[in-house]
């Protein structure tokens, strides 16, 4: 691949690489569907403004079809550009954005299969175990990240996190005990905020390279690190 048929842009680990002329860096659109998704779930999980997490019913639409389907999209491009770590991550966090959606729109009905609706124990322990195993799967990002670059690797390390106490404020909740589950909501909000701090900032670097700025602005690329020795004759 020569400089006349591809151009220099910002990689997902923050360094440079070759993209062909004809595709565009799907990592901001990715980015930006993530935290088009987070930032006002966040505000809501720490009640800003007088919000609960009922008014989560509010902003379904961004789940769909900013995080939902703007995170998948860019992943399925990060796939065609041959990115696959960047691929897997977008992709899986489309899946749980729409997955959220459907748990929080009410025309889907989840709650009320149960006879206690979100009271239940059923209800609360399952999705439990689901926010459980997504803080699980940030780890395994976390460590994969010592690839990319500090930025994603904040990222991935408050997500932990902020996963971590959604599982125990539903736990909470199917136990019966509502004020220590708003706790947790608003623990996990609190990390969901400084989750987007990172993530705004990344979104200025990609939005700024793609524009050509003069200047760069650094994530503390890791791109190098760890990499596999070259074997010597």
């Amino acid at each position: 691949m020569n400089g006349s048929s591809s151009s220099l842009v910002v990689d997902r680990a923050g360094g440079t690489c070759l993209i062909p002329r004809q595709f565009g860096n799907p990592t901001a659109l990715a980015i930006i569907s993530y935290l088009l998704s987070l930032t006002p779930t966040v505000c809501i999980l720490m009640s800003w403004d007088g919000t609960a997490p009922t008014s989560l019913t509010g902003i379904i639409g961004d789940f769909y079809f900013v995080g939902g389907l703007g995170m998948t999209i860019g992943g399925v491009f990060e796939w065609v550009l041959g990115n696959t770590f960047p691929f897997v991550v977008f992709v899986t966090f489309g899946g749980f954005w729409l997955s959220l959606g459907v748990l929080f729109d009410p025309s889907k009905g989840i709650a009320s299969a149960f006879a206690e609706g979100t009271n239940s124990p059923a209800f609360n322990h399952g999705i439990q175990f689901y926010f459980t195993f997504w803080a699980v799967l940030c780890i395994l990002y976390l460590i994969a990240g010592v690839r990319t670059n500090l930025v994603f690797m904040y990222v991935f390390a408050t997500l932990v996190f902020a996963f971590s106490f959604l599982a125990a404020a539903y736990r909470e909740a199917g136990l019966g005990n509502a004020s220590m589950s708003t706790t947790f909501l608003k623990t996990a909000g609190a990390f969901g905020f400084a989750n987007v701090v990172g993530g705004w900032y990344l979104a200025v670097v990609l939005v700024f390279a793609a524009v050509e700025m003069p200047f760069e602005l650094p994530v503390g690329d890791l791109s190098g690190f760890l990499s596999k020795k070259k074997k010597t004759d």
